[in-house]
C-alpha cells in the first residue's frame, strides 16, 4: 500500500492569489498575473474589418502583430490618460492587447478567503474583492471575447 506525505509536510490549500490591479477608463480592475504576460507603452492600432466581438483592430509589437481586444467599448468607458498603456494578455486563441489607463498597475498579494463572488455581468470573471470600500472585480482575461 502506498502512502502519501511521509516526511513531507503537505502544502496549504489556501495559496495567496496574485493579482495586476489597473484601471480601465477610471474603473479598476483586477487579473491574476497568469493570465498577463506584461506591461508596455500603447502603440497606435490599426483598425481592420471584424465579426469579432470587440476586437476591431490590431497593435504592432516589436515583430508581433496582436489583435486589440477593446475592453473600454464592453465598459463603455474611454480609456484616461495621455500616455496610455498596453496589457498583452494570454488567451486560449492567441495573445491580446488591450489598452489600459496610463496609471501604473500594481500588483497584489490576496489570501483566497477574501476573494467573493462579484455580481457583475458584463464580462467573466473569476470573483472580486474590496480595496478602499471599493469592489474590484478579478476579470478572467481568458475568457475575453467567450460568452459570460
Amino acid at each position: 500500500m502506498l502512502r502519501a506525505g511521509i516526511g513531507i509536510q503537505q502544502k496549504s490549500a489556501s495559496r495567496s492569489w496574485n493579482l495586476l490591479v489597473f484601471s480601465v477608463g477610471g474603473r479598476r480592475l483586477a487579473a491574476r498575473t497568469n493570465e498577463v504576460a506584461g506591461i508596455s507603452e500603447w502603440k497606435e492600432s490599426v483598425p481592420v474589418p471584424s465579426r469579432t466581438p470587440f476586437i476591431s483592430s490590431l497593435v504592432r509589437q516589436d515583430q508581433t502583430v496582436l489583435p486589440v481586444f477593446d475592453l473600454a467599448e464592453l465598459l463603455h468607458v474611454s480609456v484616461r490618460g495621455n500616455y496610455p498603456l498596453c496589457l498583452t494578455a494570454k488567451h486560449p486563441r492567441g495573445t491580446l492587447a488591450i489598452c489600459i489607463d496610463e496609471e501604473m498597475p500594481l500588483l497584489q498579494t490576496l489570501d483566497p478567503s477574501s476573494i467573493r463572488q462579484y455580481q457583475g455581468s458584463e464580462f467573466s470573471a473569476i470573483g472580486s474583492f474590496l480595496s478602499d470600500h471599493v469592489e474590484i472585480p478579478i476579470i478572467a482575461l481568458s475568457k475575453l471575447g467567450s460568452a459570460s
